[in-house]
């Protein structure tokens, strides 16, 4: 999904699935998951909606929301292509997602 926006990828230690964070550059929250995910040297993908063009950034929020069937936030984590979905950073559920596995 969304395939054709550019990612900034990190290389880190661990690779236990593929993360896709959606972010907001001034938001606390994505701040503090990226954080962890370099923290922990998992490898990533992230990308700044508030710094894309007007159309994409309501393109992308608009793919998700209707994708996904979620509510709205950010962080916005796909893993794997979808198969699961974590919304806004609560540090115990991304644990459980990336550290568990």
């Amino acid at each position: 999904m969304h395939e054709n926006l550019d990612f900034v990828k990190e290389e880190g230690e661990k690779n236990p699935c593929d993360i896709q964070v959606y972010a907001l550059s001034t938001c606390g929250f994505c701040k503090r998951g990226l954080d962890f995910l370099r923290n922990n040297k998992i490898t990533f993908r992230y990308i700044y909606v508030d710094q894309l063009k007007p159309d994409e950034r309501m393109k992308i929020k608009r793919d998700l929301k209707d994708k996904f069937e979620e509510r709205l936030g950010f962080p916005f984590v796909v893993v794997d292509g979808g198969d699961k979905i974590l919304v806004g950073f609560i540090e115990a559920k991304w644990k459980d997602a990336f550290l568990e596995a």
